[in-house]
């Protein structure tokens, strides 16, 4: 049985969707129109896509014949290349999305839904019913007296 053939094989499952994200992500960036769809086109599937082909990469560089000291180097810079991606893209998307909303750029505000309910978010005042549970404040509003 032909060992590279396979991880040949293997690698190009990997590395063709891979690289189809990477470029869905690249061209809804360009195309979206709110910041928020194009954040996600950044963050999302540009990571998913850049996870596979590395996966895909290194099933290519570990199944070659010629596998040596050599290449465990760059197997290594690949796994750092994924463990950074990984790091940061949740970080910027979330820098970005904060920095879109205090800068109004979201495009169609109506679109927008905000999951606040000030009853559910403030605690009573003076109510602490278990041990490790935050002690609850009770709201005072023109609605209760």
């Amino acid at each position: 049985m032909n060992w590279h053939l396979i991880g040949d094989i293997v690698s190009l499952i990997f590395i063709l969707p891979g690289a189809f994200m990477v470029f869905s992500a690249a061209v809804g960036s360009v195309r979206f129109k709110s910041t928020m769809s194009r954040i996600h086109a950044i963050t999302k599937p540009q990571t998913t896509g850049l996870v596979l082909m590395v996966i895909g990469t290194l099933i290519r560089v570990v199944t070659h014949p010629t596998f040596g000291p050599g290449e465990r180097g760059d197997v290594g810079v690949l796994v750092l290349l994924v463990l950074f991606a990984l790091m940061t893209n949740p970080v910027t998307a979330q820098r970005l999305g904060r920095i879109a909303r205090r800068e109004g750029l979201y495009g169609d505000e109506d679109s927008l839904s905000r999951n606040e309910h000030p009853t559910e978010l403030q605690p009573r005042r003076g109510v602490a019913s278990k041990r490790n549970e935050p002690m609850r404040v009770e709201l005072d509003t023109d609605a209760q007296r």
